[in-house]
């Protein structure tokens, strides 16, 4: 198998089907599929299980996954190396992401970038949503990708990019717990839980500090029964009904532990572009934020936030 194909496995987990994937690679949906088919057939296993309308990779199908990403990131690192030596290289481009999520977005972002502009390196630092701006108003990064509105430094630009909604999950014994319709989110207002529990992440968490918006906005402090700035535990609180709490639309499963209310009015977690205000972006730079884009805009229930800038900057990325 050649690289090329690596690719179309990568693409097919990215896409989490054949259809979406073939648009993507500018091939037929019948020419992929019979690719994978022979894929499985000559090692023997099934790389992906159908769930839902969606494909996922099966335990052999993400060892093989993993390992056609790291052959495509030594290639690329080849080339860079090769153009380096050929052609020097300028000054990295410095960007800041979250922690976690963040930093995993990055890596997808990278391996596409480095793929159009080998010669181009990026730097990338971890930093939380609530010192970004900082850090851009400092000069110490270029670019941020966060977040949330967290300061007001007048020469940072923060561009709305896209947003996920925030839905509350209450547990099924709540006394209100029975409004809850499975098949869609019905609307309730933060207001008819004031007297109710509530596991919150830590201060810093973003999901934190949007609910404090809310809690405010309400007129009312919360009962807070748990508090913790281990995002897993949170949501094992919440899960083994300890209280009501906040989580992204994405995590939305059914179960008969829970029941899921979406807020009235909506509320939304914000993510945001960030960099200096009247800096002269370059082509290169506009293709790394139109990467960006489209890289965050596969994360499940994210919604675009239209805007004639965000659509220059798509318009920059090579379409394959």
């Amino acid at each position: 198998m050649n690289t090329k194909q690596y690719n179309y496995l990568i693409t097919i987990a990215s896409c989490q089907g054949i259809s979406a994937a073939s648009e993507r690679l500018g091939i037929s949906q019948a020419a992929l599929s019979k690719f994978l088919a022979e894929q499985e057939r000559i090692l023997g296993v099934k790389l992906f299980v159908r769930y839902r309308k969606h494909m996922y990779p099966t335990p052999a199908g993400k060892l093989y996954l993993d390992a056609a990403q790291n052959i495509l990131t030594v290639k690329n690192s080849t080339l860079q190396t090769i153009n380096r030596l050929t052609h020097g290289i300028s000054d990295p481009i410095r960007i800041a992401s979250t922690p976690y999520r963040g930093a995993e977005l990055f890596s997808r972002v990278f391996s596409r970038f480095s793929s159009l502009f080998p010669t181009v390196d990026l730097s990338l630092s971890e930093i939380y949503s609530s010192h970004q701006e900082e850090e851009i108003h400092r000069s110490h990064v270029d670019f941020a990708f966060g977040v949330n509105l967290h300061s007001s430094y007048s020469d940072v630009c923060n561009l709305p990019v896209c947003r996920e909604e925030l839905v509350l999950a209450v547990p099924s014994f709540h006394p209100l717990a029975h409004l809850a319709d499975p098949n869609q989110l019905v609307s309730i207002p933060i207001q008819a839980f004031r007297d109710t529990p509530f596991i919150l992440p830590g201060q810093k968490n973003n999901i934190r500090i949007v609910a404090e918006k809310l809690f405010q906005s309400a007129g009312f402090a919360p009962v807070i029964a748990f508090e913790s700035g281990n995002g897993m535990t949170v949501d094992a609180m919440i899960r083994k009904g300890a209280g009501v709490g906040f989580i992204s639309s994405r995590y939305v499963k059914p179960t008969p532990e829970l029941a899921y209310f979406r807020l009235d009015p909506p509320c939304f977690e914000i993510s945001y572009l960030r960099y200096k205000s009247g800096r002269l972006l370059t082509d290169v730079e506009r293709c790394l934020l139109g990467i960006l884009i489209e890289e965050r805009l596969k994360t499940p229930s994210q919604e675009l936030i239209p805007g004639p800038e965000i659509e220059s900057f798509l318009k920059e990325v090579p379409q394959l």
